[in-house]
Formats: structure tokens, C-alpha cells, sequence
């Protein structure tokens, strides 16, 4: 195996892609220049991509896989476990807790799901950036972003809700709770990961205090979307 066929080679292609993508616009963007970018010669960017736009796809595809992997390792770990336990029982879209210790304990990890949220999206924060040009333009990619409501959705091909279904019959999404997370929390976080090199420069504010004030933001509309979907089980006299 040629030195520049390593598996590293293709990440290097990925990561030059995503760089060039965000800087100069995907249109804009011309395979020669990822080769060059990368260190690779164009053949070999044919070896691993059919086009441009497979590679767009990949970075795309990369960026999905992984904020679904962090939302079904809390579904798994935290509500499914509770539910379990008998901590937490669901009817439709509404959480309840056995206890106080039981929502205290959930907040908690919720907060832990944001935080890991918000460091994934700021560490693809190009990606995302992309994904929200491509969307805004209309082109093949348009869609990109609504890829994320695939996370709330109650199909049977979604793992995510097959998970939470295993362990509450009863769970539902109602129409209102998908529209809120998608326009209030996801493109919000969105947005903020694809202004963020931006209004960092302008704030001069550091990373660490930037991530203090997306996730205190994060923890203030959870409380607000508490109040209307998580509440302590009645108690039995």
C-alpha cells in the first residue's frame, strides 16, 4: 500500500473538504484545490469519492451519525434506565418522575446531553455551517438540516423511539413538541455553531465562557419546556 492510500489519507480529504466547503462555498469549491488541501493527488480523491458531491454527502452523513449516536446513548443510559427502574414513566410526551431525586437526577443528565451536544457541534462546527449554507440555497442539499428531525421521528426505522418504545408503551411525539425542538432548539443550536468563530471575534469572549453561556441557555429552555412535559407522578394515597 502506497503511502498516501493510508486510511488517514481519506480524513484528510474530508477535513480539507469541510475547510475549503466553509470558506470559499461548496459551488465555489473545485476538487483540485481538496487535492491540493489535503496532500493528495485528485486520483486518489476519485479512489475514495464518485464526486464533490459525495464528499459533501460523507461530511454530512459524518455530522448526523454522530449527533444520533449522542441522543441514543441518552436515551439508553438515562430515560430507558429510569424507565426501568421505575423512576420515570411516560405517557405520550409527557415524562413523570417517581420522586424529586428521580427529576433532579434527570435534569442532571440532561444538562450532560447538552454539553455534549454543544461540544460535538462546535468541534463540526464547518460542517454544520455547510449543511446551513446548502439549506438556505435550495440546492441538492436543501434538505440537509430537516435530516435532524429524523431524531423525533415515531417511525419504526428510527432506533431512537424504538428504544424509548421498548421500554414506555405509551410514548408519543405530538405535533407541537417536534415543531418546538426543531425551530427552538435545534436551529438554534445550529446557528449558533455556524456564527460562532464570528461572534467570537466580535465578543472577544473565550471558548470556555462561550460553552458556559450556550449551555446555561440550554438548561434556562429546558426548564421552560419542563414545565409543560415533565412533571412528579401523582402518589398514591
Amino acid at each position: 500500500m502506497k503511502p498516501e492510500h493510508k486510511p488517514e489519507a481519506k480524513d484528510r480529504i474530508l477535513q480539507a473538504a469541510g475547510r475549503l466547503f466553509s470558506e470559499k462555498g461548496y459551488e465555489g469549491t473545485r476538487v483540485y484545490e481538496i487535492a491540493d488541501a489535503a496532500g493528495v493527488n485528485k486520483a486518489l480523491i476519485y479512489y475514495y469519492f464518485h464526486n464533490k458531491e459525495d464528499i459533501l454527502d460523507s461530511l454530512i452523513d459524518s455530522l448526523m451519525t454522530g449527533v444520533y449516536q449522542i441522543a441514543l446513548e441518552f436515551v439508553d443510559n438515562c430515560v430507558r434506565a429510569m424507565v426501568q427502574d421505575g423512576r420515570l414513566s411516560i405517557a405520550g410526551d409527557r415524562f413523570l418522575f417517581a420522586h424529586g431525586e428521580a427529576l433532579k437526577y434527570f435534569k442532571r443528565q440532561l444538562n450532560r446531553y447538552y454539553a455534549d451536544i454543544i461540544d460535538y457541534v462546535l468541534e463540526n462546527r464547518r460542517v454544520v455551517r455547510i449543511a446551513m449554507l446548502e439549506s438556505l440555497k435550495g440546492g441538492k442539499h436543501k434538505g440537509s438540516l430537516f435530516r435532524i428531525m429524523q431524531l423525533l421521528d415515531s417511525g419504526p426505522e428510527n432506533s431512537l423511539h424504538s428504544s424509548l418504545k421498548a421500554a414506555a408503551q405509551d410514548v408519543n411525539y405530538h405535533e407541537d413538541l417536534v415543531f418546538f425542538e426543531f425551530f427552538f432548539v435545534i436551529i438554534p443550536l445550529v446557528s449558533m455553531a455556524a456564527f460562532y468563530d464570528d461572534y467570537k471575534e466580535k465578543s472577544l469572549l473565550s471558548d470556555e465562557r462561550l460553552k458556559e453561556l450556550a449551555l446555561s441557555s440550554y438548561a434556562t429552555l429546558a426548564e421552560g419546556l419542563g414545565a409543560r412535559h415533565i412533571a412528579l407522578a401523582p402518589q398514591e394515597d
